[in-house]
């Protein structure tokens, strides 16, 4: 996060909301808000802040938070997803 700021804390901090406030918002959705959530208060240094909503996110999509292996497989997937992007030229 601190090697790019291609967002400001505020824009992610919007989108959040923008996801938030969609009508009919399902879990997924919900989840991608907390996530923008949890970015926008990292980069104002909010650590705890930030770990919360992505626990909060985290939480609603795991059906069985206890799944160890399943969490596991999860936190690869980001990580994955995380270093894809990382090396993507930004285009902003």
């Amino acid at each position: 996060m601190e090697k790019q700021n291609v967002l400001t804390s505020l824009q992610c901090l919007e989108i959040s909301q923008k996801t938030w406030y969609i009508p009919g918002r399902e879990e997924i959705q919900t989840a991608i808000a907390r996530l923008w959530g949890s970015i926008s208060a990292f980069k104002d240094g909010e650590e705890h802040g930030g770990i919360m909503e992505a626990i909060s996110a985290v939480e609603l999509l795991l059906p069985d938070t206890s799944n160890r292996r399943l969490l596991d497989r999860y936190l690869e997937a980001a990580v994955r997803i995380y270093e894809e992007y990382e090396s993507l030229p930004l285009s902003l």
